[in-house]
């Protein structure tokens, strides 16, 4: 029974297998690719502090990633779940056939385990190494830009133990997607399941005040569209929280490193500009005071203009700073290098360029920003797969939703226009959302700055902001493409007479 149930569901029902392969193929690839960055921060982290000759101890940062890491192994979790659920659903109506000629709830089970493990093991394997090859370019390019604040050499590799780990996780997560749904449908009635089919996600509720005013605003089209995603809210959950967790991030996390930068700026780089280009730092002999020998000695490099002692921003600190201006940012640099090759290897000095710092302090925070662009995606894309799932695996439900709308009148070109709307409701609802909130946060943030509202007005990343949610659209815009393509396929009203 069940290898001709397979092959006749693969033969009849293509665009609903695609889906779900390459939703589980998503799914675990960002499992692998969690799971392999976890394995290699944390191998570096450990190599670091052997090399410092430290202990590893848990910090507030390595709290904040598993944090992170777990935030994104549920949601890949849910969005699978998700997945299997609309796949299944589908078909209430056919595996109430089934059991009103004799299969068994455990025969369904069966049947329905069988099927999402035949068809998403492979491409969930696939999308592992798939995975594992992501986090090994990810992490080598951190470690590029982030080379030259480095003292020691970092270990890029993905261990076996890691490699096992995310197979066995992506092999579980499937199995356990697949089974909770089955589970569940294998205890449907037989005439509950022949009666009533998919209607249970496809509740009629009355419009709400949002879709009204859309309407009155945009037309009937951005009612129907409201009104469609109000009634498939539960369907879609997955979809519209790793959506909405993804642009909240996103915006958060980008305006405070446009804060932190700012403050940078202001409290480092443009406070010691002018003040010195090269600075040497001895630990610990701010209570000797000035060493007028180091001062003649620094007076006497070519392309220096003058040397001050000290720091009143840092009047507190035990550390005597010795600053030097030069004519040119070349010369800043050759006295940069003299003065490393004249205090290599003595211990407590440490000789700074402010046109360095601010050049490692750019590669860091490219590093941040990559780090939140990656994360932000990989909520974004979970959400974006699961409205994959919802959208073309509920093609013969919406079809049938299409007839009726067709025979009370709707055009082929106000469908069109639905699915649009549709598609940019998806992206709207948490951008409105994250919006306010950013607003209340950013506020709070500036004022406990020295940065000025205005200046971090100015310095908005909102192109970058815009690229993130055009860009998160546009997969959602494709998916609604393909969907509405299928849906339209032949004599549209015939779907009302199955």
């Amino acid at each position: 029974m069940m290898a001709p149930y397979l092959r006749a569901y693969v033969q009849h029902n293509r665009s609903s297998v695609l889906s779900l392969a390459a939703i589980s193929f998503i799914a675990c690839a960002f499992l692998g690719l969690v799971i392999a960055v976890t394995q290699m921060l944390l191998t570096d982290y450990f190599v670091r502090m052997e090399y410092l000759g430290q202990s590893p101890e848990i910090t507030g940062s390595s709290i904040s990633f598993f944090v992170v890491t777990a935030i994104c192994s549920i949601a890949i979790v849910l969005m699978l779940k998700s997945a299997f659920d609309v796949a299944m659903h589908a078909r209430i109506r056919n595996l109430g056939i089934y059991k009103s000629i004799g299969a068994t709830d455990a025969q369904v089970r069966r049947l329905l385990l069988a099927e999402g493990c035949v068809l998403a093991l492979p491409a969930g394997c696939v999308g592992v190494f798939v995975g594992l090859g992501s986090a090994f370019l990810l992490v080598s390019g951190l470690v590029a830009m982030t080379a030259v604040n480095r003292t020691y050499d970092p270990v890029i590799e993905i261990a076996p133990a890691a490699i096992l780990t995310a197979l066995v996780a992506s092999g579980l997560t499937i199995v356990i997607s697949a089974l909770l749904p089955a589970r569940r449908l294998g205890k449907l009635s037989t005439i509950k399941a022949i009666s009533e089919g998919d209607a249970n996600y496809e509740r009629v509720h009355k419009p709400g005040a949002a879709s009204r005013l859309l309407g009155r605003m945009c037309g009937i089209e951005a009612r129907l569209a409201a009104d469609s995603l109000r009634a498939r809210r539960r369907s879609m959950r997955t979809a519209n929280i790793s959506i909405a967790f993804a642009v909240l991030a996103f915006m958060t996390l980008l305006n405070f490193e446009t804060l932190s930068h700012l403050s940078t700026q202001e409290t480092y780089f443009q406070r010691y500009e002018g003040v010195w280009d090269v600075r040497v730092m001895f630990e610990d002999a701010a209570r000797y005071g000035v060493d007028e020998g180091v001062v003649s000695e620094l007076r006497a490099l070519d392309g220096v203009t003058g040397v001050t002692f000290g720091d009143v921003y840092k009047e507190d600190s035990d550390d005597a700073f010795y600053n030097v201006l030069t004519d040119s940012a070349r010369s800043a640099r050759q006295v940069t290098s003299m003065l490393e090759d004249r205090y290599s290897g003595e211990q407590g000095v440490e000789v700074l360029n402010l046109d360095e710092e601010a050049v490692r302090d750019e590669r860091s925070r490219s590093g941040i920003r990559l780090f939140i662009d990656v994360f932000a995606a990989v909520l974004a894309a979970i959400g974006i797969a699961d409205v994959f799932a919802s959208v073309l695996g509920r093609i013969p439900t919406r079809r049938h939703e299409l007839a009726q709308l067709v025979a009370a009148g709707i055009s082929a070109r106000q469908v069109h226009r639905m699915f649009t709307v549709e598609s940019l409701l998806i992206i709207a609802k948490p951008l409105a959302l994250a919006t306010v909130l950013n607003s209340a946060i950013v506020v709070l943030a500036v004022k406990v700055s020295p940065v000025e509202m205005s200046a971090f007005l100015a310095n908005m990343p909102l192109a970058h902001i815009g690229v993130f949610l055009v860009a998160s659209w546009l997969p959602i815009c494709i998916a609604y493409r393909l969907g509405e393509r299928e849906m339209m396929r032949g004599p549209v009203c015939a779907a009302m007479a199955d």
